[in-house]
Parts: C-alpha cells; sequence; structure tokens
C-alpha cells in the first residue's frame, strides 16, 4: 500500500511541478489542481442540485442590474483580451498564425503574455455565473447538457493551459474566443437593456459564430499534428480536438433543432 501511495505521489509531484510551466505555477489558481477541481465540483452541484432546491418555493430573483455590470465586466475584459491580442502579437507579426511555439525568453511581451493567459483562466472561471444566474432567475431550461459541458470544459482546458502552456500557438483559442464573447456579452447586454432593440435573427447568427469559432481552432490545432517543423507541444492538440470536436457537433446538433427544424414545422 505504502508503495502504490509513492508512486501516486511521485507522479503527481511530477505532473504538478516538474512539467508545468515555472513561470506560472506559482500563480494563484495554478499551482495545483485542488482549487478548480473544488471550483467545478460545486458549480456542477449548484446548477444541477443544490440550487434548483433552494429555488424550489421561491420567486426567481431579478437580478438585472447585477448581469447588466456582469455584462459590462465581460465585454471589457473579452475586449481587452481581443485588442491586446492583435495590437502586441499578430498585427506586429510577433507571433505567427500557422504555427508558433512557446517563447521562453524573459521579455516585456511574454511578460504580458502569460499574465493574460492566466487572466484568460479566471475569466473562463467567472463565466461561471452564467449559469448560476439562469438558476437564480430560475431559467432552468437553459441550463443544459451544452452549456454546462462547455463551461466546464473551458475551465480545465484554462487551467491546463496556464500550468503547462502559457503561450504560443495556443493563445489563438484565447483571442478567437474573446472575439466571440464581446459580440456575444454585447447582445445579453442590449437584450436586458433595450430589448426592443433586439431582433430574432441575432441569436441564430450568434449561433454560427460560435460554431465558426469551433471550426477554425480545431483547423488551428489540428494542422499542428501533421505538421513535422511545428515546435508547438503536439500533444496539446491531442488534448484540445476531442473536446472540441465533441462541442463542435453539440453546437451543430443544438442549432439544426432550433433553427432548422423549427422554422420547417
Amino acid at each position: 500500500m505504502g508503495t502504490i501511495l509513492d508512486n501516486v505521489t511521485h507522479y503527481y509531484r511530477y505532473i504538478n511541478d516538474e512539467l508545468a510551466d515555472t513561470r506560472t505555477n506559482s500563480f494563484w489558481l495554478v499551482s495545483t489542481p485542488i482549487p478548480i477541481c473544488i471550483i467545478m465540483f460545486l458549480y456542477h452541484r449548484f446548477v444541477h442540485s443544490w440550487g434548483p432546491q433552494f429555488m424550489a418555493n421561491r420567486p426567481a430573483y431579478k437580478l438585472k442590474n447585477t448581469i447588466i455590470v456582469y455584462n459590462l465586466v465581460q465585454i471589457f475584459l473579452s475586449a481587452l483580451m481581443t485588442v491586446k491580442c492583435m495590437s502586441w502579437l499578430y498585427l506586429p507579426g510577433y507571433y505567427s498564425i500557422w504555427c508558433q511555439k512557446i517563447n521562453y525568453e524573459d521579455t516585456e511581451v511574454e511578460r504580458m503574455v502569460i499574465n493574460y493567459v492566466w487572466l484568460y483562466y479566471v475569466i473562463k472561471i467567472i463565466d461561471l455565473l452564467d449559469t448560476v444566474f439562469f438558476v437564480l432567475r430560475k431559467k432552468f431550461n437553459q441550463v443544459t447538457f451544452l452549456h454546462v459541458y462547455h463551461h466546464l470544459g473551458m475551465c480545465l482546458l484554462g487551467f491546463i493551459g496556464t500550468k503547462f502552456v502559457p503561450g504560443g500557438h495556443g493563445i489563438m483559442l484565447g483571442f478567437i474566443n474573446s472575439i466571440v464573447h464581446s459580440v456575444m456579452y454585447t447582445y445579453y447586454l442590449i437584450s436586458i437593456v433595450k430589448r426592443e432593440w433586439v431582433r430574432i435573427w441575432w441569436k441564430k447568427y450568434i449561433t454560427q459564430l460560435q460554431i465558426l469559432q469551433f471550426l477554425l481552432l480545431i483547423l488551428h490545432f489540428g494542422h499542428v499534428i501533421f505538421e513535422p517543423s511545428c515546435a508547438y507541444p503536439k500533444w496539446v492538440s491531442f488534448v484540445f480536438l476531442p473536446h472540441n470536436i465533441f462541442i463542435l457537433i453539440l453546437f451543430t446538433d443544438f442549432y439544426i433543432k432550433e433553427y432548422i427544424y423549427k422554422k420547417k414545422k
């Protein structure tokens, strides 16, 4: 029994400490997987069990002002990530879109990169509030498998990316996702502040934008596997692609049922 525990401890320390990027391994919520696992567990239990039980005999909370502030914060953070990626990395040609290895040089830009990778990870944790607000407003129909799986998956991928591969080719994920979230949270803000401005087709095209996002990211990470000259770690693609392909299938299924089948009926 002692030998088994020793081996488990050895491999845990090897993966958690020796394989981790030393630049980010001491960051908050990064040094060990325990905090993010606890957050994910509590989130899952709340949205599927504790939250609905708590709200069973209570009226739905309005939360309008809270959600307005939340959407404004999300728009600001997403726009900030988008602008930083464009102005610091892609437009100046500092990062290649085709293949970008992780740069371990201690430069101002790379320090900015690892800080914003960590910020993106924190934003994915903040995103969990989307579902919490659904539960507190008793919009249980929106707490779907797709919604919950997507949020949990992004938290886990955010942890892995920040701890082991902060920077390089994976930055494109945060860049594209931040563009989509800028549009998405702007739509959410308008829908709660000026409902009369909202058009039915907006939501449809936002879903199309999300599907396009997943297609682009599959291509972005997929071609690395077949590019021998690319120095970006290929194991990242093997971790990311199954999740992204599954999410693409779920979103496509949702789109077909919501905007094609319903339209025919």
